[in-house]
């Protein structure tokens, strides 16, 4: 049986640009919405974005796909992204097993 996962994003405004915290699970059917939200905030102008994956319960290769592909565009563009890490084993295996989690931009939380 699967278990159903609500999947929510939380904005937060920071003095430097925009934190949009992440829960539930990232995969196949929820990186599409958050792409979307991603996108609508750079279309708005942020030109600073955290993605705070502290939350998350559970990624796949689909999200971390995301994630790469939104590293790539912030280079690209010239925008910073900022990751937190997932404090949740299931969601951080995809990153520790393609060596994504220092690959990328990931810090810690500060409250941690």
């Amino acid at each position: 049986m699967v278990r159903p996962t609500e999947f929510k994003i939380t904005r937060g405004d920071t003095q430097t640009g925009v934190t949009l915290s992440i829960s539930g699970d990232l995969d196949l059917g929820t990186v599409p919405v958050l792409a979307e939200s991603v996108e609508r905030h750079l279309g708005d102008g942020v030109e600073t974005l955290t993605l705070d994956l502290g939350e998350l319960s559970f990624m796949d290769s689909t999200g971390l796909r995301l994630l790469i592909e939104l590293d790539q565009q912030a280079r690209r563009e010239g925008w910073d992204l900022t990751l937190i890490r997932p404090r949740h084993e299931t969601a951080s295996t995809v990153l520790k097993a393609t060596g994504a989690d220092s690959a990328l931009a990931f810090k810690d939380s500060p409250e941690r």
